[in-house]
């Protein structure tokens, strides 16, 4: 697992950012639950 992936609510915008910038849609869905991507701006 990535080291980028921990709980959203300890990341920062910036850290959240970074996390979209480098890993793809599929890859965050594999690893963080609805909620957490919401939290991250990654939708539908």
């Amino acid at each position: 697992m990535c080291h980028h992936f921990r709980s959203i609510d300890d990341l920062t915008t910036e850290e959240r950012m970074e996390i979209r910038e480098e890993h793809s849609i599929e890859k965050l869905r594999a690893e963080y639950s609805t909620d957490e991507l919401k939290k991250l701006g990654v939708t539908a």
